[in-house]
């Protein structure tokens, strides 16, 4: 910024001060415009982020679909094992009686 100068007219000090005011006004205008435009795309940017969460936190979300599978899968496949190993160790002791 440029320092004042004290001008030797009246007139002219009071366009230089005119011109100093417009060129401020210019500048928080333009500061104004760039926060409202970093305003807007914050607030975008939060919106999709809620929607995400969201969409994350519902029964029908694919991790929970995933999760209830691999549940079922390894339920299966211990009852397997259980059963399996109970069902051989059943039938090695009704031979052994025979």
């Amino acid at each position: 910024m440029q320092p004042v100068r004290q001008s030797s007219s009246p007139k002219l000090a009071e366009a230089e001060l005119r011109d100093l005011l417009e060129a401020n006004l210019r500048a928080l205008h333009a500061v104004f415009e760039d926060h409202q435009r970093t305003l807007a795309a914050s607030l975008r940017k939060v919106t999709e982020l809620a929607a995400e969460i969201r969409a994350i936190g519902t029964v029908e979300a694919p991790w929970v679909t995933a999760l209830e599978q691999s549940r079922a899968l390894l339920y299966v496949a211990l009852r397997e094992v259980i059963i399996g190993s109970d069902a051989a160790a059943t039938q090695a002791m009704q031979r052994k009686r025979t």
